[in-house]
């Protein structure tokens, strides 16, 4: 009979798993809250990309669109994604786009912040082109169309690159800025294109990417000598979560600056230096201010004057006589915390390994290095660190106009966000929030074009979730049988001739043992709670 039963439970089960793949599949979930089609787990989303089941974009390939000028030649130099490659241009110049298929979305990329130009497209549609001097420009087409041409107003152009795409959603590379901030929550004073990462760690992740906090930030230098550093600078911007278009300061980056305080001060002129800090305070009027160590990071000249000098600035900046002229532009401003990394006095350690649900579990610090790792030029010199001499978790309060620190775990403590961010304070302070979905933003460009996406679930391998229900409950029904035939007690049948079966006791004594002494006999306790008996040695 237990065969028969065996044998029966064996065939069910067969049974199961040829049917279960033909049951309907489960309905899709409707789209999250985020956004995202089902809205699927931060772990899931972009932890374990899956770039060989990346579904097809809609970027137009490049073999289909052509770039023309009024003489009638063409050229492949702006659809070779390479930031390596450029034209310039000049005031009164044309430039002629056409597509075999119909384009939704036009991206731009700029080795030089381009000055005004229009775009006319089909049917008289003429859109302003270069408003705010983005290196990385995008501009939506209302209508489908397979032409465009740009019309440059004013000034000298040089352009890198043109993509084009077609209805649907533009991949994650391509950069959306907003203008600059009217107002910050924070305001990031870095020096160059990647200390932002090297030396404030976690902080544009964190704050701007994860707390959707207004996060403004303000380059002392600029880097239009070396034109592939800005669009390093953008890329890594975007992918830590900044979305309001950072300040590319006036001075640009000399490497004479390094040697010394003195050596930057000949550089850039230490009162050149100070006004724009003063400027930027009362421009932005942030609550936090973060900014360098004074001992220059590692020594550097810039630094060193980009910190002193914004120490000079922040009473400055509250001063109505002091730089009349951006006061007159931008009112007064009294900077309530003011922090510098490594500084000495009220320090606080902050927490870069926290997971972020905004991007996907990865921390702070991942992302830190993820953003530093867009500065492919810089690779070879620096690396983020959260230890030693350059630890980017530690930093000091400077100054502060609303007591000092006593839980030191956020730059915020003592500042009221949420009657900042009040539906009353909304006209005044526009906070940039940046994507609740993990931010992915590999550069399209000749070092890195590829798009992260989530990992294969059980929907999206088309196996329908009923088959592991079915399944399951099969094995366990079966497994449930299996333990009582098992251990139900077997009827023992008499011996020929009349004589009990013996039993087991009465076996096993007839078998020869090895006679240990006594002591080899006691048991003791493992480690692991199990018991062991000993041989004499």
């Amino acid at each position: 009979m237990k065969k028969i039963l065996l044998r029966f439970l064996s065939c069910v089960l067969g049974a199961a798993l040829f049917i279960a793949p033909l049951l309907p599949a489960a309905a899709e979930p409707a789209d999250g809250p985020d956004g995202g089609a089902g809205a699927e787990s931060a772990e899931q989303a972009d932890v374990y990309p899956a770039p060989e089941t990346a579904p097809a974009t809609n970027e137009i390939p490049a073999e289909e669109i052509e770039i023309s000028f009024p003489d009638g030649l063409t050229t492949h130099v702006l659809t070779d994604a390479n930031r390596g490659t450029g034209l310039p241009f000049v005031e009164g110049d044309e430039i002629y786009i056409k597509s075999a298929t119909p384009f939704s979305h036009m991206y731009f990329v700029w080795d030089t912040p381009p000055g005004a130009y229009e775009i006319s497209l089909s049917g008289d549609v003429v859109l302003d082109g270069g408003k705010n001097g983005f290196l990385h420009e995008y501009y939506a087409v209302e209508s489908p169309t397979t032409q465009a041409t740009l019309r440059l107003h004013t000034g000298e152009y040089k352009m890198c690159d043109i993509y084009l795409f077609s209805e649907g959603d533009v991949p994650d590379w391509v950069q959306i800025w907003q203008p600059p901030l009217e107002k910050a929550d924070l305001l990031a004073l870095p020096t160059h294109a990647d200390d932002e990462h090297l030396f404030f760690g976690g902080t544009l992740p964190y704050y701007a990417g994860e707390k959707g906090l207004a996060v403004q930030v303000v380059y002392m230098t600029n880097h239009f000598g070396e034109p592939y550093r800005p669009h390093e600078l953008l890329n890594g911007l975007w992918t830590v979560g900044v979305r309001a278009y950072p300040v590319m300061g006036p001075f640009p980056d000399l490497y004479a600056s390094l040697a010394s305080l003195s050596s930057a001060e000949e550089c850039f002129g230490r009162e050149n230096v100070l006004a724009f800090q003063v400027e930027m305070l009362r421009r932005f009027q942030p609550q936090v201010v973060v900014a360098h160590d004074l001992n220059g990071e590692y020594g550097h000249g810039a630094h060193i004057l980009n910190a002193e000098t914004l120490l000079e600035a922040l009473p400055l900046a509250a001063d109505e006589t002091a730089y009349p002229e951006s006061a007159a532009t931008y009112g007064t401003w009294d900077v309530p915390k003011t922090y510098l990394h490594l500084y000495g006095e009220n320090q606080l350690t902050m927490d870069w390994n926290q997971p972020l649900s905004a991007f996907g579990g990865r921390t702070a610090l991942d992302m830190a290095k993820e953003g530093f790792n867009c500065h492919t030029s810089q690779l070879e010199y620096f690396s983020v660190e959260d230890y030693g001499d350059y630890d980017c978790r530690l930093f000091g309060l400077a100054r502060s106009t609303v007591g000092e620190d006593v839980a030191k775990n956020d730059f915020f403590e003592n500042i009221d966000l949420a009657a900042l961010h009040a539906p009353e304070a909304a006209d005044e302070t526009s906070p940039v929030t940046a994507p609740a979905a993990p931010v992915n933003a590999a550069s399209k460009n000749n070092n890195s074009n590829t798009v992260s996406t989530p990992a294969s679930t059980p929907e999206q391998s088309g196996v329908s979730p009923w088959v592991f229900v079915v399944v399951g409950a099969f094995v366990t029904v079966f497994a449930l049988v299996w333990i009582i035939l098992l251990l139900r007690p077997k009827k023992r049948r008499p011996v020929p001739g009349g004589a009990a079966r013996p039993t087991s006791a009465a076996v096993q004594s007839r078998r020869p043992t090895a006679q240990l002494p006594n002591s080899a006999n006691t048991h003791q306790r493992a480690p692991s709670g199990r018991r062991v008996y000993r041989r004499p040695k």
